[in-house]
């Protein structure tokens, strides 16, 4: 792992301008981001190689967001705390607003069944194009004097790995270059996103994450009610035999689910409390609810009312009144 802070300069090329490295030596690096992408020692694969399935299980791809829930809230009103199914909580702060779904921006912190800290993230978008590259994610670390973690998640020693620490990536409003922050907060890079044209081949090994979310469906006459959802996957690079080695020629990227959690589908528009859709008066009359409406609630013809009303005129305004 890089031990030193690394600076950026631009240098002129045959093809353009390239965006060149100065480390430790302070000699330019001649990496760019597509050799960065493919160097499968990178900061990102090895924070992916440490902290593999910690926090997190693999991502079924195509899987159903509903049936394959690990967590739940237990109110629609109050989207704070998801509950794990298998032990721990997912805690969001500032709670997430099921008004104003698909949210723009989620902060969350990893609990286990004990209550300990397992890791937090972040996801911001700013826009559909620079969603899945601005997010951060933090594990952490683990105690090196407990006896259960001997070793790290792969095997290997444990002294030779990150086995925690926080990445993160940040694609900046101009869509142009897009900020890599490695673990330890000593090794940071700012790269020029359009140079990814140059390498299509490793844009799938772009850091990304995924948030998918639904309000949810309430019942109706042709549809049974679906609950909603919040969803946040990772992508990772391809595992490699060795840090160094190059990727395998049919290398696919590992995606790790840090939550999937359900809460309660809306509830139908004639028991929700508001005055929506064809409704009279509250959750009563016109022509989908079932219940009528009340003495002096709005109508439009005495149908909408209870039995023994009809519907008049009240100082100018049309409400039921008794018979």
């Amino acid at each position: 792992m890089l031990r030193c802070a690394t600076a950026f300069a631009v240098r002129a090329a045959p093809l353009g301008l390239v965006l060149a490295a100065t480390g430790c030596s302070g000699e330019p690096d001649p990496k760019d981001l597509c050799t960065w992408l493919a160097d499968s020692n990178n900061c990102y694969a090895r924070f992916a190689n440490d902290v593999e399935g910690i926090c997190a299980r693999p991502y079924q791809a195509g899987s159903d967001p509903i049936a394959s829930a690990t967590g739940y809230f237990a109110t629609r009103d109050a989207l704070d705390i998801c509950i794990k199914n298998e032990g721990g909580q997912v805690i969001f702060d500032p709670p997430l607003d099921v008004t104003t779904f698909p949210p723009t921006a989620v902060a969350f912190k990893l609990l286990d069944e004990t209550a300990q800290p397992c890791g937090s993230g972040s996801f911001i978008a700013t826009s559909a194009e620079t969603a899945s590259q601005s997010f951060s994610v933090g594990i952490n670390p683990i105690d090196a004097n407990d006896a259960g973690a001997a070793t790290a998640p792969d095997g290997g020693p444990l002294g030779d790995h990150v086995v925690g620490g926080t990445f993160a990536s940040a694609l900046l409003p101009d869509r142009q270059r897009f900020d890599i922050s490695c673990p330890g907060g000593q090794e940071t890079h700012n790269f020029n996103n359009l140079l990814l044209q140059k390498c299509p081949q490793s844009a799938f090994l772009v850091p990304r994450a995924i948030l998918d979310a639904s309000p949810g469906r309430p019942e109706s006459a042709k549809f049974e009610s679906r609950p909603g959802f919040v969803r946040l996957r990772i992508e990772y690079p391809p595992a490699v035999a060795q840090p160094g080695d190059p990727y395998p020629a049919d290398a696919a990227e590992r995606i790790y689910e840090y939550f999937n959690c359900l809460f309660p589908a809306p509830p139908h528009p004639c028991e929700d409390g508001i005055k929506n859709g064809l409704e009279t008066d509250i959750d009563c009359g016109g022509e989908l609810c079932p219940a009528r409406c009340g003495e002096k609630q709005g109508c439009r013809e005495s149908s909408d009312c209870q039995a023994g009303m009809a519907c008049g005129l009240v100082e100018g305004m049309r409400q039921c009144v008794a018979q």
